[in-house]
């Protein structure tokens, strides 16, 4: 009888079971950071995502796959936007009361209010997030890590993102890329920003109030949409205001992750900077008259 078999069959499978393990005092958060990478990512293309991200030493990143982006996208995004493989990838930096502020690189479907909303929605109202692919990507594959992060990490943030939120989340990433096929995605992401800021403000109890709050929105913008397509976005409100979403939170969340472009005109140097440029160009003209 041969006994080598068995051996060498147990052998490789130990040896294969051993590479699988995560690295030896790796962890999923260090120095408050989560990392997910697209699972479609080279050795090489990961090395160079973790550098861009300045990950931190000896952290565990996450990884999103193509099941996962099912789960947690499901029909919500168009096909053609989920193809090509997972590459965009996060890096999520944990705060407290700070709103989102969302930074990407080579995301060419995905803008920074779609994952604003989307994250809101699904219950992330406080992180610095920075999503980067090594190629031209939509930015699916990041939106599909970062949920998988907080729910493999919920022990430890104690931030959980319940099934119904996910849901709602789902649900308006299919709104949004519809109504975006007619207004553009920057455009509707911004809408629905505003509505849900809206909402917040005049706390409406009834679906007429709700709806009445979309329209207002969409007049305020010389935003024109189908009768079906005010019907989903109001649909949508009504569903979000009978799971009893924390619309304040909501809004602080959103509010923040706008801020980026104010807060940079905001800041003594730049407009010092800006001051100069303009006295210089003062001084030039005055000159050409002297």
């Amino acid at each position: 009888m041969n006994y080598m078999k068995p051996v060498l069959a147990l052998t490789i499978g130990a040896v294969a079971f051993t590479g699988a393990l995560p690295k030896v005092g790796a962890e999923a958060i260090v120095n408050d950071t989560i990392v997910t990478l697209g699972e479609s990512l080279s050795s090489e293309q990961q090395k160079w995502v973790l550098e861009r991200m300045d990950a931190p030493e000896g952290i565990e990143p996450i990884i999103a796959t193509a099941a996962d982006e099912e789960k947690y996208l499901g029909d919500s995004v168009p096909q053609a936007q989920r193809g090509g493989g997972m590459y965009s990838s996060a890096r999520i930096k944990l705060t407290n009361g700070t709103g989102l502020d969302i930074q990407t690189e080579n995301v060419t479907w995905v803008t920074k209010d779609m994952y604003a909303n989307a994250l809101v929605t699904a219950g992330v109202t406080d992180a610095d997030i920075y999503i980067t692919s090594p190629i031209n990507v939509t930015g699916t594959s990041a939106l599909t890590g970062i949920m998988k992060a907080y729910d493999q990490t919920a022990a430890e943030t104690g931030i959980e993102l319940s099934d119904e939120r996910k849901e709602l989340a789902q649900e308006e990433l299919a709104v949004t890329s519809e109504i975006g096929k007619t207004v553009g995605q920057e455009d509707v992401a911004g809408l629905m920003n505003e509505i849900k800021a809206e909402i917040a403000n005049q706390m409406p109890e009834t679906n007429i109030e709700i709806r009445d709050i979309v329209i207002q929105v969409l007049n305020q913008n010389n935003v024109q949409l189908s009768e079906g397509q005010l019907d989903q976005l109001t649909t949508l409100f009504e569903n979000m205001q009978q799971a009893n979403l924390d619309w304040s939170a909501i809004s602080s969340g959103l509010k923040d992750a706008g801020q980026d472009v104010q807060a940079f005109l905001e800041q003594e140097e730049v407009k010092g900077f800006f001051a100069r440029l303009f006295e210089a160009i003062g001084n030039f003209f005055k000159s050409l008259t002297n």
